[in-house]
């Protein structure tokens, strides 16, 4: 299948296998999240239950307040004349049948999910009586399955998710048998096997959000029929949901990554809002370090060309991510919305017809409900156009401009293989500039395609068959490799240096992810805001005759000069210049990416290596300056001079990352 095909919905519904599932390294201590504050475990759950129907996410006075905003606001109520749309075109086709792809039934609980949250919502915005049996058709036809696929426990959690909130919406619209139905169903198939399944409780991922998160719905929907069995699902959600927020810990950095992010952090909020809605509390664990500032942490990873940095198992193209709306109406901050807003004038001016059978933006009708309102109009804090983002998977980013699509964009990684859906990027970059993106990311190959021709995907030491794969060993990134060989499995790399005033950049320690190779290896960037980007790497301990590469992934056309050193990449009518010094002992060669070297590899159509490679000396010591300069009719065409190419990353005027 050719990935650039794969649709976003797919890629989330194959990409749900988390370490859960895989045997990945454990982090070393010291670059382990600390612990977090405990929130309080005892007293009843249960002893704040607001009594009746609705109590998740909405109140009786919701949907009447969602019908007033509308009438001045013209961008919500588009969105809500879509989802009307999508929700009436639920009404000409069957209900979902029990149907698992491979090992999952996930695609089956979201579709169930979006249907159900469409239909209830809209029944309340119309009144229209067709729109609340057609749901409670859906819960029926899931309620009488033999199970929720307890094996691959967040289809549990989806489904349980979806018939909690059908119920509790749609409560007073359901007569009695169906009610007891859909609370069985609940009951028998989501919540006790999550006391009898770890449901993700350990799991440090987005297992946990989205096992916890609809388990705690499902309880706090049934409560007051089965209020034993909901308070011991409450409370074990309330003693492990920290497992699940110790990854934002300390600035917000999701370290699996940006598509994750949407996934993991929407069902924590979803958890979170629940709770507050049905008990007035969410013990505390919206106070988690980091989790308050993991919007603002996912904004520095969308470049201004409106792309993810697609590190790890992501993809570039974002979609809308409803935990945004949450923040921005909880932070009352609706600048965390520039994105989003962007891409929700482009879902409700869409032609595409409606989607019954789709899962994607499943979640999305909660954005009406956390809809900022005029009550809520403070900006937020301008953010940093340099930013440093401290936690397992430390990353940097630097921009020319927050309000300008073509600024200037850096943003590069630490980090390491080893952690959740993890590749061997350390040290990799995405570069933009003039409204073009210059350095990419293949990002994630669809699981299933691996796994349906029997390759080990999850297993991830140092010899296991997830390396062999193009996009997610060492040789698809815009990294450092030497002698051909992987990045070890188990090394962490990290930020030692950071600067936001001044010379603004950063410095990467890579020698844990090279520690079999070379004894040090360093990687420092410098940003120059719309002039150029200027990359150094020093790599010493080598063995003399060894083979330093050094690599760039684009999807520009690459020319090169006739002496080797002057790359000039043309994409989209504008030119960035890629210079190495005469010093640097190598050329440039471009190598293509595509057709990978695997037939289980998807096709990279369009992607291509800018590669120097270097011989190393006798003094086992390799040196290499990089520098990435946008051209455009307003500037001159003569290469910068940039004096930190020759100078030591020790003498850099960049101090310690704190």
């Amino acid at each position: 299948m050719n990935q650039s095909k794969i649709s976003r919905r797919k890629l989330l519904q194959r990409g749900a296998v988390t370490t859960a599932g895989i045997a990945m390294t454990t982090l070393p201590q010291e670059n382990t999240p600390a612990a977090l504050p405990v929130p309080a475990t005892s007293g009843d759950p249960l002893a704040t239950l607001k009594p009746g129907h609705p109590r998740l996410h909405a109140s009786s006075r919701t949907w009447a307040d969602i019908k007033a905003r509308r009438a001045t606001d013209p961008l919500l109520d588009r969105f809500l004349k879509r989802g009307e749309m999508e929700a009436r075109a639920i009404l000409t086709v069957p209900p979902m049948i029990y149907k698992k792809d491979g090992k999952r039934l996930l695609h089956v609980s979201r579709v169930v999910l979006r249907r159900v949250l469409l239909l209830g919502m809209n029944y309340h915005l119309t009144g229209d009586s067709a729109l609340a049996r057609r749901a409670n058709d859906e819960m029926q036809a899931v309620a009488a399955f033999a199970d929720w696929n307890p094996s691959h426990f967040l289809d549990v959690g989806e489904m349980t998710l979806a018939l909690a909130i059908g119920y509790d919406w749609l409560y007073d619209q359901l007569d009695e048998p169906s009610r007891q139905g859909i609370v069985t169903a609940i009951v028998e198939k989501g919540l006790k096997p999550g006391l009898a399944n770890d449901a993700g409780a350990k799991a440090t991922n987005n297992w946990n959000s989205v096992c916890l998160g609809g388990l705690a719905a499902g309880a706090l929907a049934v409560a007051d029929r089965e209020p034993a069995l909901a308070r011991q699902i409450l409370e074990k959600a309330r003693a492990n949901n920290q497992n699940g927020l110790r990854p934002y810990a300390p600035d917000g950095v999701y370290p699996e990554g940006a598509m994750y992010w949407g996934y993991g952090t929407t069902f924590q909020v979803v958890l979170l809002d629940a709770l507050q809605t049905a008990l007035g509390t969410d013990w505390g664990l919206s106070k988690s370090p980091g989790l308050m500032n993991s919007a603002n942490a996912m904004n520095q990873q969308l470049g201004p060309t409106g792309m993810f940095f697609n590190f790890s198992d992501n993809v570039e193209r974002p979609g809308i991510e409803p935990a945004m709306w949450w923040y921005a109406h909880t932070l009352k901050a609706p600048d965390l919305l520039r994105y989003e807003t962007v891409m929700l004038e482009k879902y409700v001016a869409s032609t595409q017809p409606p989607q019954p059978m789709s899962e994607a933006n499943r979640l999305m009708p909660l954005a009406a409900i956390w809809w900022p309102t005029a009550a809520a109009s403070k900006s937020a804090a301008p953010l940093p156009r340099s930013w440093f983002g401290r936690g397992p998977n430390q990353l940097a980013a630097f921009r020319s401009a927050w309000d300008d699509p073509k600024a200037m964009y850096l943003a590069l990684k630490a980090g390491g293989a080893s952690l959740s859906h993890g590749h061997m990027d350390a040290g990799s970059f995405i570069f933009e500039a003039n409204g073009v993106r210059w350095g990419c990311d293949l990002g994630m190959q669809d699981y299933l395609s691996l796994e349906s021709k029997g390759i080990n995907l999850w297993a991830g030491a140092q010899t296991s068959d997830r390396w062999k794969i193009y996009r997610l060993g060492p040789f698809s990134h815009s990294t450092l490799t030497i002698n051909g060989e992987l990045h070890r499995a188990d090394g962490l790399a990290t930020i030692s240096h950071f600067s936001d005033k001044g010379d603004t950049g950063a410095i990467v320690d890579l020698s844990p992810v090279f520690k079999t190779q070379a004894s040090r290896v360093t990687r420092g960037f410098v940003f120059r805001p719309n002039s150029h980007t200027l990359i150094r790497d020093e790599i010493e301990g080598l063995k003399p005759g060894d083979t330093v590469r050094w690599a760039m992934l684009t999807r520009a056309d690459v020319t090169v000069s006739d002496d080797g050193l002057v790359a000039t990449l043309r994409q989209s009518g504008e030119q960035l210049r890629v210079s190495l010094p005469p010093t640097a002992g190598a050329k440039w060669n471009i190598l293509p990416a595509d057709p990978p070297p695997n037939d289980y590899d998807a096709p990279n159509p369009g992607a291509r290596l800018l590669v120097a490679s270097v011989t190393v000396p006798a003094s086992g010591t390799v040196n290499i300056a990089v520098t990435l300069q946008p051209l455009s009719p307003a500037k001159p065409s003569a290469s910068v001079k940039e004096a930190l190419s020759a100078t030591m990353l020790r003498s850099w005027p960049l101090p310690p990352a704190v």
